[in-house]
């Protein structure tokens, strides 16, 4: 778009990682694993769930980008989506959407984990059995879209599992989770974790017992080698990330993009007013 600049180079580009047809899952599984040497980068995007919007982030050149239900096909971006509850099918509605990795929130324990691993891979046995939704149309999945006609196969092994971990005792569990050879990654929950601390946004960063849940969640996945996703505010919060482990940074979200481009473009807008306004003022002397 005329006077947004390009997008920074992907290392490396989610082209790589890119299913044969626009509704196939990414290989984010693999993606995900390398991401402790490359980090990457997404948004949240939840707060304005339009096509048109969608199809602009979709192109932002982000790594991947988080949603909450809201879907749409994206070009080289992979798409996560947090799902409401612990249910295959709502596991199997994202995937056949083409979500690449599916977030299962309020996970605290082992069993909750294993409940949502076998939500995901129900809703995959489900696919395999019918093959009969709209973007698999013909029996068990096969379809001309990939090589040899893959479809609904080709999303074994590559649709990413992210448990979201928001109290205290999900953080204490947090190893317990990460060892679980289907995780994928664990996303800390901030404003929750706070909340079931009796927190706020305003004062969690000083808490002890805040850090100290972050920090066990972080080292629970670097100790096994999993990805760690953590949702910023602004891309300001970027680099503490990094130095505290986090390897698919977040980079704000549509509400806060919106909220900062709207005031940074009106704050540009007066500057200007008021630098002509002088000049007038002296040219009127």
């Amino acid at each position: 778009m005329f006077g947004v600049p390009a997008a920074p180079a992907q290392d490396p580009p989610m082209l790589n990682y890119r299913g044969h047809a626009l509704h196939h899952t990414f290989d984010l599984r693999s993606r995900m694993k390398i991401s402790r040497e490359k980090p990457m980068i997404g948004t949240f995007f939840a707060a304005f769930p339009h096509p048109a919007l969608a199809r602009m982030v979709g192109q932002a050149g982000y790594d991947y980008v988080l949603l909450d239900w809201e879907h749409t096909p994206f070009s080289r971006t992979a798409v996560v989506v947090r799902v409401p509850v612990l249910d295959h099918q709502y596991a199997a509605w994202v995937l056949d959407a083409g979500a690449s990795g599916i977030i299962f929130p309020h996970i605290s324990t082992v069993e909750q984990a294993q409940q949502a691993i076998e939500a995901l891979m129900e809703s995959l046995i489900l696919y395999s059995r019918l093959g009969n939704d709209l973007n698999h149309p013909t029996p068990c999945g096969y379809n001309d879209g990939a090589p040899n006609g893959g479809s609904v196969f080709e999303i074994w092994g590559k649709a990413a599992i992210i448990l979201q971990i928001e109290d205290e005792e999900g953080a204490k569990n947090a190893a317990a989770l990460a060892a679980l050879e289907e995780v994928d990654g664990l996303m800390v929950g901030p404003g929750d974790l706070a909340l079931s601390l009796g927190l706020s946004f305003g004062n969690m960063a000083q808490d002890e017992r805040w850090l100290s849940s972050v920090g066990n969640i972080l080292t629970a996945a670097q100790k096994h080698n999993k990805a760690s996703l953590m949702p910023g505010m602004t891309s300001h919060q970027i680099g503490a990330n990094l130095q505290n482990g986090v390897t698919m940074l977040c980079a704000s979200n549509d509400f806060m993009i919106m909220a900062i481009g709207l005031r940074k473009e009106l704050v540009s807008a007066h500057e200007q007013l008021d630098s002509w306004k002088k000049e007038k003022q002296t040219a009127s002397k």
